[in-house]
């Protein structure tokens, strides 16, 4: 019988608002919650980190396993997010459009 192992590859196409992620930093990680996906960038937040990074800069720390996408259902975005991430895009391009 042959064991055949299943290599699931992710990247930050995977990431959308509502996503919760644990992201790996040097002092230690911290679950959060996707909470915007532009063209550009994706954006996460946490009680205890938060990042705003692109897409190349996404898959590298998927790829670094410094990111990971968990399987839950809770959401780990804290109720003060709007003052993290409170400053209008510069690129006309960091847009979410329907």
């Amino acid at each position: 019988m042959v064991l055949h192992r299943w290599a699931y590859r992710t990247s930050a196409d995977a990431l959308h608002p509502g996503t919760t992620v644990r992201y790996y930093y040097r002092t230690g990680d911290s679950l959060a919650t996707v909470i915007e996906r532009t063209e550009r960038y994706v954006t996460f937040a946490g009680e205890e980190c938060n990042g705003r990074f692109t897409h190349d800069q996404i898959d590298r720390l998927i790829r670094d396993g410094r990111l990971e996408i968990v399987l839950d259902d809770t959401n780990h975005c804290p109720t003060a997010v709007g003052v993290i991430f409170d400053h209008p895009s510069k690129n006309p391009h960091d847009t979410v459009r329907d």
